[in-house]
């Protein structure tokens, strides 16, 4: 039984780096970037499942009903209690490859029998639905994805979501999409992958696209039975939930139209230095680059083994070695951070890889 997330312990360890090229998630905000009155400070208040006027925030923000929503710690909170809920030891579960390692993690964590389905560099990461029927048993539970993926930055296509729920709908399983990234990168369709049908279930928080990652909120939106079992989960971890991380959430959710325009002003000048870098060291790198992302997943064409790189790179600059995503060739940039930061990593980074 898997009892630790490898990738998360090495970030908390040996990502940290003076151009950090490794984190996933915006800048974070300060409190100078959030409009926040006292009242919005609170020491205690109603948490039985969660502080209600945030629930209710959540619940308007994604378009639906407050007992669809289900608090988590996070995204990765989020997932944990979304498991939980619906696995139990010895259940086929479907993960896309490659993914976030934490998600395997607390698959396995909890006794999954994890089965794999290919998410191809050759085919832009695209979801191969083939691959995913053949891999369907009776024994599925739960099929997990990210959209947008992590690794890649790819976005899938809404039609091509709906196909997977139909797949699932015709085993009688679900979908769980961590969407933590979907705010910030998807400007069309649905609010939430919640909207796709019955058998979606969404994780996300205010954590990768906001910067607002000491919060710590993050929720699940799903049928009111999930919801409910979810909360169940939930009180064998915690009483109640903080009421003042709860309390300046609100204030942020209040705040969201400003915070995306901080976040798209954060982003864009990096994503063109990104996307330029990538088409000036095309004789060292392939990439599959999403028109929007915060996250890209390189190969490299003449090595191996991308642990090599991110080591000749440190201590100043910081990648994700490809290994903890099942693929060494590959590694991961993030690069939603200040853009003179994302330059000077770069440059780092081309003269390792032209040496």
């Amino acid at each position: 039984m898997i009892r630790e997330s490898v990738y998360m312990r090495w970030a908390k360890e040996h990502a940290e780096a003076r151009y950090n090229l490794a984190n996933s998630g915006l800048l974070g905000c300060t409190t100078g970037d959030l409009e926040l009155a006292l009242d919005d400070v609170l020491v205690n208040g109603p948490s039985r499942d969660g502080y209600p006027p945030l629930l209710e925030a959540i619940a308007e923000r994604y378009g639906v009903g407050t007992e669809q929503v289900a608090l988590g710690i996070g995204t990765a909170g989020a997932n944990f209690l979304a498991f939980a809920a619906l696995v139990e030891p010895g259940d086929e579960v479907l993960v896309e490859r490659p993914t976030y390692e934490p998600l395997l993690a607390a698959l396995g964590f909890l006794g999954a029998d994890i089965k794999r389905f290919p998410r191809r560099f050759e085919d832009g990461y695209r979801l191969d639905l083939d691959a995913v029927r053949a891999a369907m048993s009776s024994r599925v539970k739960l099929i997990v994805i990210t959209n947008p993926h992590n690794p890649s930055g790819v976005t899938l296509p809404t039609e091509e979501m709906v196909q997977l729920g139909e797949i699932a709908a015709a085993a009688g399983t679900r979908v769980l999409v961590d969407e933590v990234y979907r705010d910030l990168l998807v400007e069309h369709g649905p609010p939430s992958h919640a909207h796709l049908g019955p058998m979606f279930v969404a994780t996300s928080s205010l954590t990768k696209s906001y910067g607002l990652s000491g919060l710590r909120c993050g929720w699940v939106l799903s049928d009111e039975h999930l919801a409910g079992r979810i909360r169940r989960v939930r009180d064998l971890m915690e009483a109640v939930g903080s009421v003042t991380a709860d309390g300046i959430a609100v204030a942020a959710f209040r705040q969201l139209s400003r915070l995306h325009e901080r976040a798209s002003s954060i982003l864009e000048p990096s994503l063109r230095l990104v996307h330029d870098f990538l088409r000036e060291h095309e004789d060292v790198l392939e990439c599959v680059v999403p028109a929007r992302s915060m996250t890209v997943f390189p190969r490299l064409k003449k090595q191996v083994d991308s642990q090599e790189l991110h080591d000749r790179l440190r201590p100043e600059t910081s990648i994700v070695p490809g290994h903890f995503f099942d693929d060494p060739r590959h590694f991961r940039l993030g690069f939603a951070v200040r853009s003179d930061d994302v330059a000077a990593g770069l440059a780092r980074l081309s003269r390792v890889l032209r040496g």
